[in-house]
């Protein structure tokens, strides 16, 4: 299926080309600063106006440190030109540790400036900053294995002058410095905003750390001296824009973030990108392909940042029927911490759109078995928040985990031209597709949806049937019931991508499809329950009563709920809840017709791996200090994020 799709596009993508664009971009972002990202834009921008494309833009986001999209509060400008830390001892010379111009990310990003002639005070280790008492800290520069972000506030308070970390993320190279691009006052936040702390903070590798704490254990009195040259400020943050173009006003959009300072992550999915519009619109422009129905829409976004200014200013967002996100997909097999990963959309916002790119992930990567890849359900973290159903652009993510995450070991060396050729590919394929859908296309595309359940029934089966002997057999029978609805949805997600006048005509195939699927269904649970010993055994109907199915919630927020715009002494001790995987599947099932204790039901199927979590369980796992989900919405009805 696709196979001649495949065949047009593929000799027409160079991998070569895309790692330059790679190499190209993270010469500019490795410095991640605001005027950095500005040129980094640029390039982008003449790059697509150099293929061809149309409506080539630079948007402008403001970076106040006020401005609100959605719940994520922009961060302020930032630019550093210089930035040095100098270990001294009791006797001998000074020792240059860190210096900016060789190792940009050895400085958080954020840090605030120094003294015009920098600063020098004893360096006192901490590696349990909670147990730091004032006395400790105050007046010095404190060393630690923590992330200097997460003790920020905590130790500046207690009267700490800066910081000097030898923090290292879980398999990064000893030798790497990690990048610390989170500087906000709360130790689950982002960006830095008006409200935040000034502070500084180095990064050194393990390697150097060690050395340093061989000194402190000897007895060694040290001191440190550093020197800042940045300026936080109010500016702008840019997203880049193109369109391939199409014949109606419907869009597909491939996007990713730029404006960080790794290759891997993810300049090498921005080079993917360009030449996947490459390709499309040079093939389109000769005649071999078509053009498309809807047009195919590029975005090179601030992640998470741009991507809610984009949803919540742009017309364009509103006219998206799906889009496709691209981040750190790329890198080389030998550094990876696993497979390629295909994240699909949450439960929630379940598309025919899923089984689409698994197909093509599949049918490209059948040439290349020495890159591994796998399907992970909906995970939290990207620019794939579009799928949040208060903005509902079915959007599934293709990335991957490296050992050169967020450090400085994240250079173009370590992104593979193969694989992002491999990738672009898929890319390219995908939104073509979605954008040329007429009735044909979206026969296929609900078959793919259909087999794709099926397969999803069959192994829920399997592992409900291993988990029999803990338990309960209705559990087992309501997980399959509720995964064949939500399937049967994806498949008829595939007449959306039609004129309604088109519709009718396949509306009576989609139906025999989800009867054939829902068959399915009943047969595994008939099976199910035979193995259990209980044959023809159905379970009884699930009621749902309590306080919590009195509450029908309607979000009035769109996207994650961050807390940005909570001062800390609104939050009532709560840490932002933006990656929490709970209650963002919670409330992508709140729409003002369903109770929340429906709510929780769907959210807890959609969750479940060993066992479906109770309303209680969804509370904790989402704030710690909670001890209702009832009061938890309380909370969020409080501050305006919810109603009912």
């Amino acid at each position: 299926m696709f196979r001649d799709l495949l065949s047009v596009l593929q000799p027409g993508i160079s991998g070569r080309r895309a790692w330059d664009d790679a190499a190209a971009i993270h010469s500019i972002d490795r410095r991640f600063t605001f005027p950095a990202f500005q040129e980094s834009a640029r390039y982008s921008a003449d790059q697509m106006r150099a293929a061809g494309l149309s409506e080539v833009t630079i948007l402008q986001a403001p970076a106040d440190g006020r401005t609100l999209y959605g719940d994520w509060m922009m961060p302020l400008a930032w630019d550093a030109s210089a930035a040095t830390f100098d270990l001294i001892p009791p006797r001998g010379r000074p020792e240059r540790i860190a210096d900016r111009a060789a190792t940009p990310c050895c400085l958080a990003m954020w840090s605030s400036p120094t003294p015009t002639k920098g600063l020098e005070a004893d360096l006192v280790l901490v590696d349990n900053p909670a147990e730091a008492a004032s006395e400790d800290v105050r007046g010095k520069i404190v060393f630690t294995s923590a992330n200097p972000h997460r003790i920020k506030r905590l130790l500046l308070e207690r009267g700490a002058l800066g910081f000097l970390s030898d923090i290292r993320w879980p398999d990064a190279p000893a030798e790497a410095v990690a990048w610390i691009n989170a500087w906000s006052d709360d130790p689950g936040g982002w960006a830095f905003t008006a409200a935040d702390s000034p502070a500084w903070a180095f990064l050194i590798s393990t390697e150097q750390g060690a050395r340093i704490r061989a000194r402190f254990a000897a007895g060694e009195k040290l001191r440190g001296r550093a020197f800042v040259n940045a300026s936080l400020y109010e500016a702008t943050l840019p997203l880049v824009t193109g369109v391939i173009q199409g014949s109606t006003r419907e869009e597909v959009v491939l996007l990713g973030h730029q404006f960080e300072q790794g290759a891997l992550d993810n300049a090498s999915g921005i080079g993917v990108m360009l030449e996947a519009a490459r390709a499309l619109q040079s093939l389109i422009s000769e005649g071999r392909l078509a053009p498309p129905k809807r047009s195919i829409r590029i975005l090179f976004v601030s992640e998470c940042y741009t991507t809610m200014y984009w949803v919540e200013g742009s017309p364009s967002s509103r006219r998206a029927a799906a889009a496709l996100c691209i981040d750190a997909a790329c890198g080389l097999p030998s550094l990876a911490t696993g497979p390629l990963e295909i994240s699909v959309n949450p439960h929630s916002q379940m598309s025919c759109g899923d089984a689409l790119v698994l197909a093509l992930v599949r049918q490209v990567m059948a040439v290349a078995p020495t890159y591994p890849w796998s399907e992970i359900p909906f995970a939290m973290g990207t620019d794939n928040l579009l799928a949040d159903q208060t903005i509902g652009i079915p959007c599934p993510w293709i990335g991957s985990h490296s050992r050169t995450w967020h450090n400085s070991a994240d250079v173009p060396d370590t992104v593979d031209p193969r694989l992002q050729e491999l990738v672009a590919l898929i890319s390219a394929a995908y939104v073509y597709l979605l954008a040329c859908a007429d009735s044909d296309l979206v026969s296929d595309f609900a078959y793919l949806a259909a087999a794709r359940g099926k397969a999803a029934l069959a192994l829920a089966a399997v592992a409900e049937l291993d988990r029999l002997a803990e338990a309960d057999l209705d559990d087992s029978l309501q997980q399959i019931s509720y995964l064949a609805e939500r399937h049967a949805g994806a498949i008829a997600t595939a007449l959306g991508l039609l004129p309604p006048t088109e519709r009718a005509a396949l509306r009576s195939s989609v139906r025999d499809l989800q009867r054939d699927l829902r068959r399915s269904a009943r047969d595994e649970a008939a099976s199910l329950a035979r193995r259990a010993g209980r044959p023809g055994y159905l379970p009884p109907a699930h009621d749902l009563d309590g306080a919590l199915s009195t509450i029908r919630p309607r979000r009035l927020i769109r996207g994650q709920v961050t807390f940005d715009r909570l001062a800390p002494e609104a939050r009532q001790g709560k840490g932002s809840p933006r990656w929490s995987a709970e209650l963002f599947a919670v409330l992508n099932w709140c729409d003002g017709r369903r109770s929340l204790a429906e709510a929780c039901e769907l959210a807890a199927r959609s969750l479940r791996r060993d066992r479906t979590l109770s309303p209680e369980d969804l509370a904790k796992a989402i704030d710690p200090t909670c001890d209702s989900m009832q009061s938890h919405f309380d909370f969020l009805r409080q501050h305006g994020y919810v109603t009912w």
